[in-house]
């Protein structure tokens, strides 16, 4: 009995120190484990303090460009205004000067009725100083003169402004009216009416209608 005892604390004792060794790589082990984990720990946190400060960067940087956005919106809403404003100084500038011109084109017309009134009274005249000559005899027999061609005709000197300026009224008038042709053919039922047109004034009356058309249908959707 005393051999098993004696035998049995030998064997303990073997066992205890076969697991020493392995005991202590196994600490070894945990404190390696233990120093990689502060070590990751330590860099997770670096990167969680370098991620914070990045993000705030991000969040600062987007408030600049939102900033920055912002003014670059009013500069272009002020340039489009202040565009708008000279477009429209420039609109009223033209209005004023088409109505100046206008204006002066109609005391122009008064001035040329009035000198073509006194031209014709100035060629009444003629004629009866003319005729007045003849029967006093003052410019041969009568019945052996006819009336001399300056006399009849239009003054040399007023023949080619005057051609001009009727050749001028003349096509405006014929603009005018082809321009009335147009716009009630564009205007009749079905556009029927602009067959009925000459050749190249066809054209212009369907686009006009294709336009009067278009603009009916904004409207409508706009209202």
């Amino acid at each position: 009995m005393a051999d098993d005892a004696l035998l049995g604390q030998n064997h303990d004792a073997v066992r205890s120190d076969d697991l020493s060794p392995e005991l202590v790589a196994l600490q070894e082990e945990i404190a390696d484990l233990r120093a990689a984990e502060q070590e990751e720990d330590s860099a997770m946190a670096a990167l969680e303090a370098q991620l914070t400060e990045r993000g705030d960067r991000l969040a600062l940087a987007r408030r600049l460009l939102a900033d920055q956005e912002k003014q670059i919106e009013q500069k272009r809403a002020e340039l489009e205004e202040a565009m708008a404003e000279d477009a429209r100084e420039r609109f009223e500038e033209v209005m004023r000067e088409r109505e100046a011109a206008a204006a002066s084109l109609a005391e122009a017309a008064e001035l040329l009725l009035e000198r073509l009134v006194a031209l014709d009274r100035s060629q009444d005249a003629v004629r009866d100083a003319w005729a007045t000559a003849q029967a006093a005899g003052a410019v041969g027999r009568r019945s052996d003169l006819e009336t001399p061609p300056e006399i009849t005709a239009e003054p040399e000197i007023m023949r080619e402004p005057w051609d001009r300026l009727c050749h001028e009224i003349r096509n405006r008038i014929n603009e005018r009216f082809e321009d009335e042709l147009v716009d009630a053919a564009s205007r009749s039922p079905l556009g029927s009416a602009i067959n009925d047109l000459p050749l190249h004034l066809r054209d212009i009356a369907r686009q006009r209608r294709h336009a009067i058309i278009r603009d009916a249908g904004a409207e409508n959707g706009s209202g």
